[in-house]
C-alpha cells in the first residue's frame, strides 16, 4: 500500500495537490470543510504568472485580451500573450475534484479539520498537506505568527458589462498602494472590489471606500448579487513545513503582495508538495518553493515597496514610460511596471518549463540570470 497523505481543503491548491499525489501513487485523502466550489470570494482572475499550468478544461469564462490600468492616465495593456483567464471558480473546483476522484482520491465534504484533529492526522497519515486557507489550521495548531495581510471587499454586480468582456479594469488610488478591480464574468455580471495592498489610509472603512468606487464608475444603480471579500495573506510564512505537514497557497502566505492574486502559486505549491511527498523529502518541497515561488514574492514585493515610495505624479510618469508602444520609448524602469512574466522569464529562461515538466527542481540559477534578478530587485 502506498503513501497515505491527507490534503486540508478542496481549492484550487488541494486539488491539485491531491491529482499530483495520486498521480505519484499515493493514497489520497480530501478533506473539505464544506462543499467543493462554495464559499469562493475572490475576483475569478486566474493568472499563471510562470506558464506552468494548464488552461483550465472547465470553468474558463475567456481569456483575457487586455488589461486596462487607470492610475493617472489610462493604460491598455495587452495580455494576449499571457495566461491570464476569467473563470467561474465554482464549475472549475467542482471538475478538479472530479479529476481527483477519477485518479483515485478520496473526497469527503462538509468534514472541517480543527487544530485538535490535525494533530491526530499527523500520527495517522504519512503527510499531511496543508491547504485551508488564511486561517490555516497548521497556524492555529502550532500557534504560528500572524502573517502580512491584505484587506478587500468585493460585490458581484449585475449591470451592462458587455464593452468590458475581454478585459479587466483595474484603477489605482492616488492616496495609498491600494487600487479597485472590474473583472467581469459576463456581459450582464462582473466582480468589482477594491483592496489595499501596502500602507492602509487611517481609519479606513474598506466596504464605504468600495461604495465611492461604484459611484465613481456609475455603477452604483447595479443590483448586488453577492457580497464577499476579506483577508489576503501577502507574506510567506517562515515555516511552512511542520513535521510530516506542509502548508500550500493561502496557508502557506503565497497571496501576491503586489495584486493578491494567489491561485497560480496554490496550484504550483500544491504540486510541489505532493512531488516532495512521493520523494519522502519535505526539505525538497521547501527548496523548490523557494526557487519557484519565492524569488517571484521578493520580486513583487521589491515592486510594492516602489509603489509605496513614490508619489502618484511619478508612478503615472513610470507607467506612461513602461507601456509606451515601442520598446524604444520604455525606460529602465519597465522591468518594475510591465506584466511579472517578462521578467520572470527573463530570470529563470527556457529551462523552466522543461524542468517543470520533468518533475525536478531547477538548479541553481546561472550568474547572468542572477545578475538580471538583482538588477530586477534593486534598480541597478
Amino acid at each position: 500500500m502506498g503513501k497515505k497523505v491527507a490534503v486540508i481543503g478542496a481549492g484550487p491548491g488541494g486539488l491539485y495537490a491531491a491529482k499530483e499525489a495520486a498521480a505519484l501513487g499515493l493514497s489520497v485523502t480530501v478533506f473539505e470543510k464544506g462543499k467543493i466550489g462554495e464559499n469562493i470570494f475572490c475576483a475569478e482572475g486566474f493568472v499563471d504568472v510562470l506558464k506552468l499550468l494548464p488552461p483550465p478544461s472547465t470553468g474558463m469564462l475567456f481569456p483575457v485580451d487586455e488589461l486596462v490600468i487607470t492610475v493617472k492616465d489610462q493604460f491598455i495593456i495587452d495580455c494576449s500573450r499571457l495566461n491570464l483567464w476569467m473563470l467561474d471558480r465554482q464549475s472549475w473546483q467542482q471538475a478538479l475534484a472530479k479529476e481527483a476522484s477519477a485518479n483515485g482520491c478520496e473526497i469527503v465534504e462538509e468534514h472541517p479539520i480543527t487544530p485538535t484533529r490535525l494533530l491526530e492526522m499527523v500520527k495517522e497519515f504519512d503527510w499531511v498537506i496543508d491547504g485551508s486557507g488564511v486561517k490555516a489550521v497548521a497556524a492555529k495548531a502550532f500557534d504560528l505568527p500572524a502573517i502580512r495581510q491584505a484587506v478587500t471587499a468585493q460585490y458581484t454586480l449585475a449591470g451592462d458589462f458587455s464593452s468590458l468582456v475581454g478585459k479587466l479594469k483595474v484603477v489605482l488610488d492616488s492616496r495609498c498602494s491600494g487600487y479597485a478591480w472590474i473583472f467581469p464574468k459576463s456581459d450582464t455580471v462582473a466582480n468589482v472590489g477594491l483592496g489595499w495592498f501596502g500602507s492602509k489610509l487611517k481609519g479606513l472603512r474598506i466596504k464605504e471606500e468600495l461604495d465611492l468606487f461604484l459611484a465613481r464608475q456609475n455603477l452604483s444603480h447595479y443590483k448586488i448579487i453577492k457580497r464577499a471579500g476579506g483577508p489576503i495573506p501577502i507574506m510567506p510564512r517562515k515555516k511552512i513545513v511542520i513535521e510530516n505537514i506542509m502548508l500550500i497557497g493561502d496557508a502557506a502566505g503565497f497571496g501576491s503582495p503586489l495584486h493578491g492574486g494567489g491561485v497560480d502559486t496554490a496550484c504550483i505549491s500544491g504540486i510541489l508538495a505532493a512531488r516532495a511527498a512521493a520523494a519522502g523529502d519535505p526539505a525538497q518541497y521547501e527548496e523548490a518553493v523557494n526557487k519557484l515561488i519565492g524569488k517571484r514574492l521578493k520580486l513583487e514585493q521589491k515592486i510594492l515597496d516602489l509603489w509605496e515610495r513614490i508619489d502618484f505624479e511619478t508612478l503615472n510618469r513610470y507607467a506612461a514610460s513602461a507601456f509606451a508602444a515601442s520598446d524604444a520609448q520604455q525606460s529602465s524602469w519597465k522591468k518594475f511596471l510591465v506584466p511579472e512574466a517578462v521578467v520572470l522569464r527573463s530570470i529563470l529562461g527556457g529551462r523552466l518549463r522543461a524542468d517543470w515538466e520533468k518533475g525536478i527542481i531547477l538548479d541553481d540559477l546561472p550568474l547572468m540570470a542572477k545578475m538580471v534578478l538583482k538588477a530586477a530587485m534593486t534598480g541597478k
